[in-house]
């Protein structure tokens, strides 16, 4: 089926998305390209798909494995058996290292792509490995229920796991030092993402609130409150002054929800949009302009991001 994308008004704030690229399957998280022009993302048909950002056409279509992590634009995880993850490069459609001894689980990568993380629940442990030998680097001990997220600081140097059993936990990527537990949250946090100059660490989830801690001494520098939902993925702008939080309902994840638009500077809602049920996986694209959106249909919605001050 040929991919589409249409535009839509943006008057008002309403349940339409300033515009929709439309999917053959529903996408899962959503990574826009380096330079911006296309955006991608794994359908749960177990394809990797890649859209024009200008025109909506379809540029890439990729069959992985079930189990494959998109990892970037460009780099996907794809388990080929048991313990065994191969890292590839979707550009090149080859293969960039075959790492053994990697159990399933989260798995995200730094972003210089140079580190992989990978979480597993049964072993309650984090995997560190170097992507540019395959050697794993350390095995940290992580916490009950396994890793709700997992994030890498800028620089590569931090990583962090958020629980189910709702503490956070920071390690050195180099030694594997535990430097930071956080024991005292009312609920897990199910999104979170560093602001791009590192300094602060931004997560939500359970309950409702914004937490922004200070990223040398994880300290809470301020709580932001008002999205008004439990909160399930999260996106900060490449300038660090617009924070985009996204709902779902804990009774049923089909029905609607909130997507709120923060300024990071007054801790205040700029804007606030319709999201027709749970929001997956939001992203912003590298100029700051617009915030993609995956909420479990089979479509992508593009809203226009608040300009900046």
């Amino acid at each position: 089926m040929r991919t589409l994308i249409f535009l839509a008004a943006a008057a008002t704030l309403a349940a339409q998305s300033d515009r929709t690229i439309t999917a053959d399957a529903i996408p899962g998280e959503l990574h826009f390209s380096a330079d911006g022009k296309t955006i991608a993302t794994l359908c749960r048909d177990n394809h990797i798909r890649t859209w024009d950002v200008a025109t909506g056409k379809m540029v890439g279509d990729k069959t992985v494995t079930a189990g494959t992590t998109l990892l970037s634009a460009t780099r996907a995880a794809e388990r080929p058996e048991k313990g065994t993850v191969r890292i590839w490069d979707l550009t090149a459609d080859a293969q960039l290292r075959l790492i053994n001894g990697a159990p399933n689980g989260r798995t995200v990568m730094s972003g210089n792509g140079k580190q992989l993380a990978v979480a597993n629940a049964n072993e309650r442990k984090v995997r560190l490995v170097n992507l540019e030998t395959g050697e794993q680097r350390h095995a940290l001990e992580d916490g009950i229920g396994g890793a709700a997220e997992l994030v890498f600081s800028p620089d590569g140097e931090l990583l962090v796991s958020a629980n189910y059993d709702n503490d956070i936990r920071v390690w050195k990527t180099k030694s594997g030092e535990l430097v930071r537990k956080v024991e005292d949250l009312t609920g897990a946090m199910f999104a979170g993402e560093f602001t791009p100059d590192g300094k602060q660490l931004v997560m939500a989830g359970l309950d409702e609130t914004v937490y922004i801690w200070d990223a040398k001494s994880f300290r809470v520098a301020k709580t932001l409150k008002g999205h008004g939902e439990t909160i399930s993925a999260l996106a900060i702008s490449p300038d660090g002054r617009t924070l985009v939080t996204g709902g779902f309902d804990v009774i049923t994840t089909r029905n609607p929800v909130k997507v709120a638009f923060w300024d990071m500077a007054t801790g205040k809602i700029v804007r606030t949009v319709k999201s027709p049920h749970r929001v997956v996986s939001l992203a912003f694209s590298p100029d700051g302009k617009w915030v993609a959106m995956n909420s479990g249909e089979k479509a992508i919605d593009l809203w226009k991001a608040p300009a900046s001050n």
